[in-house]
């Protein structure tokens, strides 16, 4: 077993101890290093990890909201693994998830219940989902992948062969190590080609560009000296392991006669910088990184055969130069946007590199926030930051709060990226130009990092009722939709009757500080009391709905934008803020006052 998992295992038995939580196993451990290091799930509060008893061989859930994919996943933290006990894992997965797409839930424990209910429901209706099984494992023993594919054919017919995942101890040792790299830019580095001055030169206005046959030894040196130091940086996008696509590079590699056929069977990469220069059989670069390949360069650089210069094998290469120095951020992204088709790209990435996404970045930057607009990226060391929040967690935040579409903030977000009109609306619309603009979106910010403190401290507390748990954790687009039209009503921009006219609640937003022109010193405990009244509310709402059999699970309830008008925002107006929640609301608002 590899060392390096072991040491993370021990890391995470350490946080849960220090977090209060009881001690867990090493099993349960390395099911929550899988889900940070392979799915970014760095609140272990928040990582769904369903293994124990009756758990239908289940160990975690994950879903993922931009690609509308939910995985189930088996974690084995073991020496060895036989591929009879990985069809049987594979059959329970599927099996426990057919029961639940039934109904037949009775036989498992609270927790799966609980869990995987929720992420079915945010599965679309019209079936643009995906599920995947995936088994992670440290096993030494060399997993036959062919035979194991084979045999599920053979014993499970009907099993959706195209879901499979298989990861071993190499794939999260990578998954570890990617975990940590930096955001950086390479300065100066001389690559070598095939033979002498072996280049097709390609020359326009604006960008200059060749194409050659890059020395794998030469691709192998680039990745150790600067694999955390920024070879990947003008990439829309970090390294994330894809098995299907790893695998079929592996076995190039393993196999002789086919690794000098590598430049026929590999994209090859791309390489974007400032400036290269050719010198005989050597390529000179300047200011430069990896836009496309990443996924090749990685599994090249940490190749085991790596070490044998005889093994050396050519790989199809384009570099390309902007002429311009101001116009590169624009060419260098959308020369990635076009060229990366190995994996599937987010409508997140494809907007990493625009304009008016740097230009937030930077903005928010020179006000101590650090806005992560590339999947991966870590915040600069040089600068201390007061808040940190990722482009498509502001996309949600602006969405629920200002435009009241709590549904479409957590259900589709991808279209925050993918619809040009909405993406538009939430990040074109000026925020550093107009002074109330910038204002509350520092505001809004911060009231995100508050929101995460309260959410902690109940957390911890335990405070909150089972019902009201299940709220917090899957409700907080829809609490912060409740927050803005507090907002709006405490500033007098809208009144209760335009809202119950209203056939979907929206209104002209006005901007301004939400939280800064509040002066007392018991502006936390008033928002510690609206957001708590509000998970009350949205508790009993929900119950109402479950009970009446329109909803089978929080997610089910939170799901679109129409139960946010109706079964809430109208309920609360005509009944409920004439009782003790509903005051409570009202007394504590005035911290929202521009």
């Amino acid at each position: 077993m590899k060392e390096s998992i072991i040491q993370e295992v021990e890391k995470i038995k350490r946080c849960v101890n220090h977090l209060n939580l009881s001690n867990i196993s090493d099993d349960r451990a390395f099911n929550h290093l899988i889900l940070t290091v392979f799915y970014y799930q760095k609140n272990i509060g928040d990582q769904a990890v369903t293994d124990g008893k009756d758990d239908g061989g289940i160990d975690f859930i994950f879903y993922n909201d931009e690609e509308n994919k939910l995985t189930l996943g088996q974690s084995k933290f073991t020496e060895a693994l036989s591929l009879n006990d990985m069809v049987a894992e594979y059959n329970k997965m599927y099996s426990t998830y057919l029961n639940f797409v039934k109904g037949n839930t009775g036989i498992y424990n609270e927790t799966l219940k609980r869990e995987l209910r929720n992420a079915i429901d945010r599965l679309p209706d019209d079936n643009s989902g995906s599920v995947e099984y995936c088994i992670f494992t440290t096993a030494d023993n060399v997993i036959d992948e062919k035979l194991l594919i084979s045999k599920i054919e053979t014993k499970l017919p009907e099993f959706p062969i195209d879901s499979i995942r298989i990861y071993n101890g190499e794939d999260i040792e990578n998954a570890i190590d990617a975990s940590y790299e930096k955001n950086e830019i390479v300065p100066y580095y001389k690559i070598k080609i095939d033979k002498p001055n072996n280049c097709l030169i390609y020359d326009k206005e604006t960008l200059s560009g060749i194409m050659c046959n890059v020395k794998s030894s030469s691709i192998m040196d680039l990745y150790d000296k600067y694999q955390n130091n920024g070879l990947f940086d003008l990439n829309i996008r970090r390294y994330v392991p894809n098995k299907m696509v790893d695998s079929a590079i592996k076995r190039t590699l393993d196999n002789e006669n086919e690794r000098e056929n590598f430049w026929f069977f590999n994209n090859g990469i791309i390489i974007a910088c400032e400036k290269f220069e050719i010198d005989g059989d050597t390529i000179k670069l300047w200011e430069f990184s990896i836009v496309n390949g990443g996924q090749t360069t990685h599994l090249i650089g940490n190749y085991k055969g790596r070490l044998d210069k005889n093994n050396d094998f050519e790989i199809p290469c384009k570099i390309v130069a902007v002429k311009n120095r101001n116009k590169a951020p624009e060419l260098f992204n959308k020369i990635a946007q076009a060229s990366n088709s190995q994996k599937p790209i987010l409508p997140r990435d494809l907007r990493s590199n625009s304009k008016e996404m740097v230009h937030m970045a930077k903005w928010l930057a020179s006000e101590n926030i650090y806005l992560e607009i590339k999947r991966g990226s870590k915040k600069p060391k040089k600068q201390i930051f007061n808040f940190s929040i990722k482009n498509d967690e502001l996309g949600q935040l602006i969405l629920s709060f200002v435009h009241q579409r709590p549904g479409t903030a957590r259900s589709g977000k991808r279209s925050i990226f993918d619809n040009s009109d909405l993406y538009g609306r939430i990040f074109r619309a000026g925020w550093q130009k107009v002074l109330e603009k910038q204002q509350f979106l520092i505001d809004l910010i911060r009231l995100n990092y508050q929101y995460g403190e309260l959410e902690k401290s109940y957390k911890e507390s335990n405070t909150l009722s089972p019902e009201q748990t299940e709220i917090l954790k899957n409700g907080k687009q829809m609490i912060f939709a409740m927050l803005g039209m507090y907002y709006m009503l405490a500033n007098g921009d809208t009144t209760e009757v335009d809202i119950l006219k209203s056939q979907q609640y929206m209104s002209e937003f006005r901007y301004g500080p939400i939280l800064s022109n509040y002066k007392n010193d018991d502006i936390y405990e008033k928002l510690d009391n609206l957001i708590f009244a509000t998970i009350d509310l949205l508790s009993q709402y929900y119950g109402q709905a479950f009970e009446a059999r329109k909803v089978t699970s929080v997610s089910n309830f939170m799901k679109t934008d129409l139960r946010y008008y109706d079964d809430v925002v109208k309920v609360l107006i005509n009944s409920r803020f004439r009782y003790d929640a509903g005051k409570a609301i009202k007394n504590n608002w005035d911290i929202f006052i521009r």
